[in-house]
């Protein structure tokens, strides 16, 4: 593969991701769950992968660490809920 073909494969990739997320995003915000954050975080975990930049690596991290967290909160809420209703 040429070295131009695998830099429009990169950038095709990434948009695709990035389109992806802008949806999920958007879902989230109307119906917030941990699903969707997690699947988030992967995508976002996801681009690290299809690219060298370090800025660009280091700001697809911070994300997915964001989304990773969200996803944490929820599934800690969920935990409390449960142990809510096992004690009524």
């Amino acid at each position: 593969m040429s070295a131009i073909t695998s830099e429009r494969a990169e950038t095709w990739c990434e948009a695709v991701i990035l389109a992806a997320n802008e949806q999920l995003e958007a879902i989230y915000r109307q119906h917030a769950n941990a699903c969707l954050a997690l699947q988030i975080a992967r995508n976002y975990r996801l681009l690290l992968t299809h690219n060298e930049h370090p800025l660009k690596k280091q700001h697809w991290r911070a994300l997915s660490q964001r989304w990773l967290l969200s996803y944490q909160l929820h599934r800690g809420r969920q935990q409390e809920f449960a142990e809510l209703l096992e004690n009524l």
